[in-house]
């Protein structure tokens, strides 16, 4: 069987979470998803995982099970491997009236929800990803600037992206097993008819739009 990643020819020789099994609890990892992946493709990118779950969990309400996740998961390894993943979250950060701001390494993100993308789409399909299609991402509570613009442009993605897929735009359903954590839809036409949307969210409130753009060869 060929890994999962899009344009990969090499064969899956093990298996790739997705989500990665860091974002669950020890005792709630029952039928996680995977994917076949090759070795280059496979969880060696566990650095990355950390960092987005680390930025998630920060990212999202305290009232909600982030910050259970974040001391679980994410907290008893800020000290490993002499503080690296301490010192990669607060690379860059400044000291502003009230606190400090730390900065987010969006090519972290791209390439952990590019790799997420790509093996939701090859569990719908059981296909990969074909290679005329191009991969970007809206990151929604990292770009929101609190302005009247912003607050409408949400408020008409979530209109359009809020329920269930419509039968021709259902372009498959992967069945992600724990919603309390992660909760992701689908649009798009079934067998590679046209661009792709793909709708995640991590603790009902982290929001994520992936855009996956079919490109019309001229």
């Amino acid at each position: 069987m060929i890994c999962y990643f899009q344009g990969c020819n090499e064969t899956g020789v093990t298996k790739e979470h997705i989500p990665p099994r860091s974002f669950f609890p020890e005792d709630e990892r029952h039928q996680l998803l995977t994917v076949k992946a090759c070795k280059t493709h496979n969880n060696d990118k566990s650095t990355n995982d950390l960092y987005v779950l680390a930025q998630i969990c920060m990212h999202s309400s305290p009232s909600n099970r982030a910050r259970e996740v974040f001391l679980d998961r994410v907290a008893p390894q800020l000290s490993h491997n002499n503080d690296a993943l301490r010192r990669l979250l607060s690379k860059g950060a400044v000291q502003v009236p009230g606190g400090v701001l730390y900065p987010v390494d969006q090519a972290r993100f791209d390439e952990f929800f590019t790799a997420l993308c790509c093996g939701l789409v090859y569990k719908s399909q059981k296909a990969q990803l074909p290679p005329n299609y191009r991969i970007s991402h809206i990151y929604h509570q990292l770009l929101d600037n609190g302005s009247a613009e912003w607050k409408q442009l949400v408020a008409a993605v979530d209109e359009f992206y809020g329920a269930k897929p419509e039968t021709v735009l259902d372009f498959g359903r992967p069945d992600a097993q724990n919603e309390r954590i992660y909760t992701v839809e689908i649009y798009g036409v079934p067998h590679f008819g046209g661009s792709i949307t793909i709708v995640h969210r991590f603790f009902g409130v982290f929001k994520v739009t992936s855009m996956l753009t079919r490109l019309v060869e001229r």
